[in-house]
């Protein structure tokens, strides 16, 4: 008898909006990392973009922050 494998996605995400997103898809305009985290910005097909806040101690606590445009443009004048 031969079991099904499944195989697990990595890339696919929940942003904090409630969206699922694959990330493989994306594309990476910002890596930064230290030895605690790192925060990568992607850039999707439909002109979003999504902030990737990846904590390494504890996972459960990575965030997924999908902005647009206007957002990034409100952000370089803060």
């Amino acid at each position: 008898m031969i079991t099904p494998t499944m195989t697990v996605n990595t890339d696919m995400i929940t942003t904090t909006c409630g969206r699922q997103l694959d990330l493989s898809d994306t594309e990476l305009v910002i890596e930064r990392s230290n030895s605690l985290f790192s925060y990568n910005i992607h850039k999707l097909n439909t002109g979003e973009y999504v902030i990737a806040e990846k904590f390494f101690a504890n996972p459960f606590n990575n965030r997924y922050i999908l902005l647009n445009d206007e957002q990034i443009e409100m952000l370089k004048h803060l």
